[in-house]
């Protein structure tokens, strides 16, 4: 036998595949700790695109919670809370236990900022623990109200772009002695490139189709599909704006046959699990559609599930996120309800006035619930993916 000093131990054996697989599956907390563990982990949590993009379909969604008071600039607040011109987002976890969530990220805020929804893209947002610092488009001179704007990724270059429909120009025209005013519109959409652009740049072509403002588009494998304002329109609307972000033109999303046709204003858009999600309100809002779709091409429209909405229930239903087995909504300013997809029942989730805000840098929990005016809600998953450094604005 040879001695031992002599004798050799065997190191154990890991394909680089399944080190990636592995890792694919941990937070990113983790794999932030992980890259100095030696050059090839470093190489591939940092620089591997298509491990981010594993990572990233493995990760289980939660969701931010924004809140937003009456007056975020003459209010009378604790000094202790967070400061007027600042909004928080909150980490909601879909299995957490008990009514406190703490303060993820806090960002600088105008009066129009407040007025607009959230914009994602595939559970991110245009920042993230794994990128730093937060990286910001440049600012937009355009009133809130006349605005609407989206965020997604080109396939073909895998960048992020942030589009920006704006109306040019609305002023109302009068119609002979019946006193009834018209809306004429002249419209216009800019993008900006994360990583490239300095600065907004306008399409060759403007939108054929105003849509709704202050309501961000969903995106939607390589597009970003924005709701048609149809009270704008002296026709019904055709369907749903659609803008390639791959060639960046404009096109038309059929909606689905929901007889006669779909209420726009009250049908809402979600990504869910790779399939496109619209909730339209029938029958005197009694009744909520859910309607599906896996193809922005060609869409073909299965309808999922029908809801009898009850006399207590609002139809106001925002589809949210997909966690396991149901379907997250945001009801009107202040609830979250659950659609469990087996029984096809609601239930609560939590009354987004309850929470507790707690700002885990100062120990305090922020808000009154008096001030509390309505909500943003958002699905949201930790991602490694960097964020480029170069040809990026700030907002000042």
């Amino acid at each position: 036998m040879a001695p031992a000093a002599k004798r050799r131990t065997k190191t154990p054996y890991m394909s680089d595949e399944l080190v990636s697989e592995i890792l694919a599956r941990l937070p990113v907390e983790s794999l932030l700790r992980f890259r100095c563990v030696c050059k090839a982990w470093r190489a591939t949590i940092s620089g591997d695109a298509s491990f981010h993009r594993a990572h990233l379909r493995l990760q289980k969604p939660c969701l931010l919670v924004s809140p937003h008071t009456e007056d975020l600039y003459y209010l009378d607040l604790d000094e202790d809370l967070l400061p007027k011109d600042k909004i928080g987002l909150y980490r909601w976890e879909p299995n957490q236990q008990g009514t406190t969530v703490p303060l993820l990220h806090a960002t600088d805020l105008s009066s129009d900022d407040a007025m607009h929804d959230f914009a994602h893209c595939d559970g991110l947002l245009p920042w993230s623990p794994g990128a730093d610092p937060p990286r910001r488009v440049p600012g937009v001179f355009s009133p809130t109200s006349h605005q609407a704007f989206g965020l997604g990724r080109d396939p073909r270059s895998n960048t992020y772009k942030v589009a920006r429909f704006f109306y040019r120009s609305v002023y109302a025209r009068a119609t002979g002695g019946s006193g009834y005013q018209y809306y004429h519109y002249t419209t216009g959409m800019e993008v900006f490139t994360i990583g490239t652009d300095r600065h907004w740049r306008e399409t060759a072509t403007q939108p054929p189709y105003p849509v709704l403002p202050r309501r961000s588009a969903t995106f939607f494998k390589g597009s970003l599909i924005w709701t048609v304002d149809q009270d704008n329109l002296a026709d019904p609307a055709p369907g749903f704006l659609r803008f390639s972000l791959e060639n960046e033109v404009f096109g038309v999303m059929s909606p689905p046959p929901c007889p006669p046709r779909p209420e726009y204003t009250m049908s809402r858009l979600a990504e869910l699990r790779g399939e496109l999600c619209l909730v339209c309100v029938e029958q005197d809002n009694e009744l909520v559609e859910m309607w599906m779709c896996d193809d922005v091409e060609k869409p073909r429209w299965d309808q999922r599930h029908t809801v009898i909405v009850s006399t207590f229930m609002s139809p106001d239903l925002y589809p949210i996120a997909a966690f396991d087995d149901e379907i997250v909504f945001k009801q009107w300013k202040y609830h979250t309800r659950r659609y469990d997809l087996k029984t096809e029942a609601f239930g609560d989730v939590f009354r987004l006035e309850n929470l507790k805000y707690h700002n885990p840098s100062t120990g305090m929990l922020g808000y009154q619930r008096r001030f509390l005016s309505y909500f943003d809600v958002i699905p949201y998953v930790p991602s490694i993916i960097p964020l480029p450094k170069e040809g990026f604005s700030y907002f000042d």
